[in-house]
């Protein structure tokens, strides 16, 4: 389940997942269950940005400036993604932002 506050919401990739970005799309492999995902291009375009040290509120801000939709969608969208990924184990919350990649540790 999400925390309530997407601008404190960061979320990692699982360390057994593959993926690779085709046309715009990506195939995402859980490694444990062997099974695999697509994501179009707006779930790309979050794929692409959970990396530890983005929230969900700056990823949801980059949906709607990038696919010109409302905010209200791009949230709703997003939460409902974010929910399918945390369920099918490809990502988890994660609070300690001084880890991700791209991050120093002071």
């Amino acid at each position: 389940m999400l925390p309530n506050d997407p601008s404190k919401t960061y979320l990692i990739r699982s360390k057994n997942v593959a993926w690779k970005v085709l046309d715009g799309e990506s195939v995402v492999l859980n490694l444990d269950s062997g099974v695999y995902f697509t994501l179009n291009t707006t779930g790309t375009a979050v794929w692409e940005r959970i990396d530890g040290a983005t929230s969900l509120e700056e990823i949801g801000r980059g949906l709607w400036e990038r696919f010109e939709i409302t905010a209200e969608q791009a949230q709703r969208d997003l939460l409902e993604l974010t929910q399918t990924l945390l369920d099918e184990g490809l990502v988890r919350v994660t609070d300690d932002t001084s880890t991700a990649p791209g991050t120093q540790r002071a």
